[in-house]
């Protein structure tokens, strides 16, 4: 990356009205030679919003230049004639504005080249109020390809002349006079990868080359012309010792600039930019300091700013010691900085239990205030005390004698490996280990469950970085095994011979790039897929092509990676030499009891600030159970939890699989399950912990179901939902049930909370009274005879719900013939869906629709009408897909999909990366194999979901990524999550796709069963609403509607009974203050006799 000095910009109100001015009237009349860069870094995505919707836009800018001809980043010796390197950096924006002045009258061709998203502007005068957009590039293209795109844009709208979203008015003719200064400017959004911004221009006799960017003969800043002026002089400061300083000018005048900074009237070598900055000040930084700035108009010098220092005189202080995993050396940690000569002096330290102490170093600004020492082995998991003595500071204060601490040594970890992560690295193995920082000082750390990074076979977790993956492996049995190694960028796998890292050797390789955990394929550049296993490995260490490995031995195994841009990813896997070959995208196989390191124990923490506490439960409810506790660990402050249950009365507790959050519910509980314990093991790396136990008592159920709701799913059909759970067999006798003004109920039929009832016909609009009775809850507690519910007929249907939450793309596929399926979304017909056949869009024609019989009541699924149609799907066998005729999941910040799906024949061939809803290279989601439901986006990671249902059955999946991760939910419930934060998920040029013809690939991915009810948001959705829609599917549902605040009132009588009218659920308790319940089969109005015993009532929603 081409290092420029970050410019800190402090404007003051007067800076900003000159600049104003700058731009709206003193503009250069005549050329400058040169126009204004700025640069805004650590801001992601690609898309020009995400700089010009920035508060930090367009003043908070990180970097400015002036620049020699109309292009960023060009070439250090300024010769226009050399390309702009392509790799300035990643996840930034540039932006070069200025004036160009025409050569002559007459009409101009300007082109725009960029990577990523770029604009060019040009006003009709030097106004930039009065710019207008004439050229864009949608995508990227390499550096100065005027004519030809890299991917995503469009080539004629690179160029004025002919960009079909011009706004210059006078169309694609841009007519511009001599001796004028036009206001101009080109904005780019760089993501990640290569990256570069120029203009050219045709001017009407010839005089500009257009092959090259403007020239700076042509061009002037957005500083006015004239001497240097310093506008902002720098400040004088009495700096504590060892604390930052910076010193800036800022200048106007015509530009370009060169500084130099004076310490005392003697130049100080290499300050030679508007700041001047000190990392940490010492006695010797003391003196007054000028700048003398020098622009093309002469130069200036600046005031003296008088810099005071007060000095240290605190000895230093030992804060922690530390061991190492290699049982060789220790870390000791002072307060402050240590002096290089004193601080390396191995003897001035000491360590018990007959521990020598061979070497000392005191690692190098900003950590000299760490010193490593070399000693004779450790033993695992031993206390030890470091003693020192005569050890100073860099201000000579001496440590206290006989200063001590004392410290563990290293203990071993299973399940774990430990990963180092080195921002900018070169992209080469030998790059990584020449950098002064490898190995011992990372810019941080992580522990990995699996041996790969990103976690979870995710794909971007940086640029420009390097990272090591360090642990031990351990063989289940002796044998001979094979390792297979995954990487993009390159990357070494190296195994010892025994639990020494010294004696490791490379037994495999991978020599350019492949997708994560792609073990058996390889992606591009030198990549060989012999080289990535450990048995075919030309170039292998190891004495033979066979690694034997005895079992319960632990050899060291350690990976080391680089990455340069776009993509990237580092795995290893294992199998023992007769298992078959795993496939790619299969998790590794490094994890668990095959795989642990050595971890530090000194500082670990956990604390339980509240207990999980015993609780009554009713019957037929969940419990939720909780904890607060906080941890801390040289790893982080991550507090592992595992929630744990025993039987009552055992002291037997096994884990419960999936319950690691703060808080656990529990299923349905009934009587059987009083005395039911829970408790959790809470761990943070090294240290572990378990709470107190929780007991749940049950309480039976005594309270009959009340009707919540009844709404019409058609003029033929009313959905009846209880509060509870209902029993099937009562709630699926029609005579139960019963409708006012004689319309008749012929049928009835039950699922979870809520009863089906088809009728005879109903009036839109008109109110009608459902008077229910004899239908019992799960627990033979039964709806008292008589009890009624109001309700007006308004048609409610699943479709209804969905597009309640205004969906872009909603395709409900009740199609019986034609060729498209309809968008129901906002995004309107733009979106409805092409039914084809073929393996991908460049040999597939138009298709008759398919369709199958989807989810309805006869299968349990109460919100569909009997007649629901869903998508049918036959593989590779009909090679049908649907095309929605756009790019619908590119540049999205969030998202949501969510459909109906019944697999079939996922035992069959073929089930492979098959296709569900997605866009090629930008969000691509469907079956990477036949039990894997796989979301996989560029921007934001990836998420893996086993799918564990039947064939043949129709289930719910909703997919929300929400920006900081993406979330799988099965009929309702949340899964699993896993991927990266990020604001812009990707972008490709491919269009979203449903049941094949490429969604993994660019053809191809077809899927086999069916398909029902596609949802395509472009923004993630509440998680509440997920489970509200699969509800709605399951047992009917209602739109979102502001919730009523319940209300209560009480009429007296003459005999001393009260009538109590409500609106809501009607509670009492034998207090004011006490336990309230719900009053069994009240409705309102509802009458307490007077010689009933004490109640107090309330209403509750």
């Amino acid at each position: 990356m081409n290092k420029i000095n970050k410019i800190s910009k402090i404007l003051t109100g007067a800076l900003m009205f000159a600049l104003t001015l700058c731009l709206a009237k003193a503009q250069p009349t005549e050329p400058q030679g040169t126009i204004t860069g700025r640069a805004w870094l650590e801001m992601g995505g690609t898309g020009l919003a995400e700089i010009t919707g920035s508060e930090r836009f367009p003043d908070g800018f990180d970097v400015e230049v002036y620049l020699p001809y109309f292009e960023w980043n060009p070439s250090p010796e300024g010769d226009i004639f050399a390309p702009a390197d392509n790799a300035y950096g990643d996840n930034y924006a540039a932006q070069i504005m200025g004036y160009f002045h025409p050569p002559a009258s007459g009409d101009y061709t300007f082109w725009l080249s960029a990577d990523d998203n770029a604009d060019l502007w040009l006003s009709t005068d030097s106004d930039p109020a009065n710019k207008h957009v004439i050229a864009r590039e949608a995508g990227w293209s390499n550096a100065r390809n005027w004519d030809s795109v890299g991917g995503g844009s469009v080539v004629e709208d690179k160029n004025s002349s002919s960009f079909s979203a011009t706004e210059w008015p006078g169309g694609n003719t841009i007519t511009l006079q001599a001796g004028e200064a036009y206001y101009i400017e080109a904005i780019v959004k760089e993501g990640g990868g290569g990256d570069n911004l120029a203009v050219a221009v045709e001017d009407p006799n010839g005089e500009i080359d257009p092959t090259l960017p403007i020239p700076g003969e042509y061009l002037s800043s957005i500083q006015p012309s004239g001497p240097v002026n310093i506008v902002t002089q720098p400040m004088g400061a009495t700096v504590n010792a060892l604390d930052p300083l910076t010193l800036s000018v800022e200048v106007a005048g015509t530009p370009p600039y060169a500084y130099q900074w004076k310490k005392d009237g003697a130049d100080i070598e290499g300050a030679t930019a508007s700041s001047y900055a000190i990392d940490r000040v010492d006695n010797t930084h003391a003196g007054s300091y000028t700048a003398v700035v020098t622009g093309a108009e002469g130069s200036a010098t600046s005031d003296a700013a008088v810099v005071a220092v007060n000095s240290d005189s605190e000895a230093p202080e030992v804060v922690s010691a530390t061991g190492s995993e290699s049982f060789a050396l220790a870390r000791v940690t002072f307060s402050e900085p240590i002096d290089p000569v004193t601080g390396g002096n191995k003897d001035n330290y000491s360590l018990s239990g007959g521990v020598n102490v061979t070497g000392a170093t005191v690692g190098a600004a900003p950590n000299d205030h760490i010193v490593t020492l070399t000693t004779s082995s450790q033993k695992e998991g031993t206390m030890l005390t470091i003693t020192v003595n005569n050890v100073t500071d860099l201000f000579g204060n001496t440590i206290a004698a006989d200063a001590s601490m004392e410290f563990s040594t290293f203990i071993w970890q299973e399940g774990y490996v430990l990963h180092k992560f080195w921002q900018g690295t070169p992209n080469n193995i030998a790059g990584l280990i020449d950098d002064p920082r490898f190995p011992n000082s990372p810019d941080f750390i992580t522990l990995e469950p699996f041996w790969e990074y990103g976690p979870d076979g995710s794909n971007e977790s940086g640029s420009n970085y390097g990272n090591q993956l360090v642990g031990w492996f351990v063989p289940p049995s002796d044998g001979e095994y094979i390792f297979f190694t995954s990487s993009d960028d390159p990357s070494d796998l190296f195994l010892s011979t025994d639990d020494d890292p010294a004696n490791k050797l490379l037994i495999a390789r991978e020599a350019g790039w492949s997708n994560a955990r792609d073990w058996v394929g390889t992606g591009g550049g030198a990549s060989n897929i012999d080289d990535k296993r450990s048995d075919f490995f030309a170039d292998s260490e190891w004495p033979t092509f066979d690694i034997s490995l005895e079992g319960g031995e632990r050899y060291y195994l350690e990976s080391l990676h680089t990455e340069g841009g776009g993509g990237d990813s580092v795995g290893a896997t294992v199998i023992a030499s007769n298992d078959a070959d795993p496939a790619s995208g299969d998790a590794p196989t490094l994890t668990g009891s095959l795989i642990g390191t050595y971890l530090d124990p000194n500082g670990a923490s956990v604390n339980i600030i509240q207990q999980p506490a015993d609780a009554d439960v009713d019957e037929g409810t969940a419990a939720t159970l909780s904890i607060v506790a906080e941890g801390t660990s040289a790893y982080g402050n991550t507090v592992n939890l595992q929630w744990q249950q025993a039987a009552a009365g055992s002291d037997d507790f096994t884990d419960i699989p999936g319950a690691t959050g703060d808080s656990y519910e529990t299923g349905v509980l009934v009587i059987g399950d009083s005395g039911l314990q829970f408790r959790v093991q809470l761990s943070v790396p090294t240290l572990s912990a378990t709470s107190d136990v929780a007991t749940l008592s049950v309480v039976k159920d005594v309270t009959p179901p009340r009707i919540a709701s009844v709404t019409a799913n058609s003029l033929n059909g009313l959905i009846v939902k209880f509060n509870e759970g209902i029993d099937a067999a009562t709630g699926a006798v029609a005579g139960n049930f019963s409708l006012s003004d004689g319309v008749s109920i012929s049928s009835a039929s039950a699922a979870g909370q809520s009863v089906l009832l088809k009728t005879g016909s109903l009036t839109s609009d008109a109110t009608y009274t459902l008077t229910v009775g004899g239908v019992k809850d799960l627990y033979g507690n039964a709806v008292p005879a008589g009890t009624s519910k109001s309700f007006v007929v308004s048609v409610v249907t699943y479709t209804d719900i969905i597009l309640a939450d205004e969906p872009i793309a909603f395709y409900r596929f009740e199609e019986t013939g034609g060729m498209v399926a309809e968008n129901f979304g906002t995004l309107g017909s733009d979106a409805d869906g092409l039914w084809m056949s073929g393996v991908g869009p460049d040999d597939s024609i138009e298709w008759e629709v398919s369709n199958e019989e989807g989810p309805n009541p006869g299968e349990g699924f109460l919100g569909f009408g009997e007649d629901n149609l869903a998508a049918s799907f036959n593989g590779d066998l009909d090679l049908l897909w649907i095309e929605t005729q756009g790019q619908w999941l590119s540049n999205l910040d969030s998202f949501t999909l969510e459909y109906w799906v019944k697999p079939t024949n996922r035992e069959g061939n073929g089930w492979n990366r098959v296709g569900i809803v997605g866009q090629n290279d930008a969000v691509e989601y469907g079956f990477i194999n036949g039990t894997t439901i796989q979301i996989w986006t560029p921007g934001g990671g990836a998420l893996n979901t086993t799918y564990e249902f039947p064939d043949d059955e129709w289930h719910h999946i909703a997919t929300i990524a929400d920006g900081s991760q993406i979330h799988n939910y099965f009929d309702g419930e949340l899964i699993n999550s896993a991927g990266s934060a990020t604001s812009d998920y990707g972008a490709a040029d491919f269009t979203v796709r449903i049941g094949g013809g490429g969604v993994y690939d660019g053809s191809g991915n077809h899927f086999e069963g069916g398909l029902d009810e596609v949802a395509i948001f472009d923004r993630a959705i509440p998680a509440e609403r997920v489970k509200e829609h699969f509800t709605a599917g399951r047992e009917g549902g209602s739109k979102a509607a502001p919730e009523v605040d319940p209300t209560i009132s009480i009429t007296s009588a003459d005999d001393g009974s009260i009538t109590i009218e409500f609106e809501g659920v009607l509670q009492s308790a034998d207090t004011v203050n006490g336990a309230y319940s719900e009053v069994a089969g009240a409705a309102s109005p509802f009458t307490v006799t007077a010689d009933s015993p004490q109640k107090f009532y309330r209403s509750s929603q």
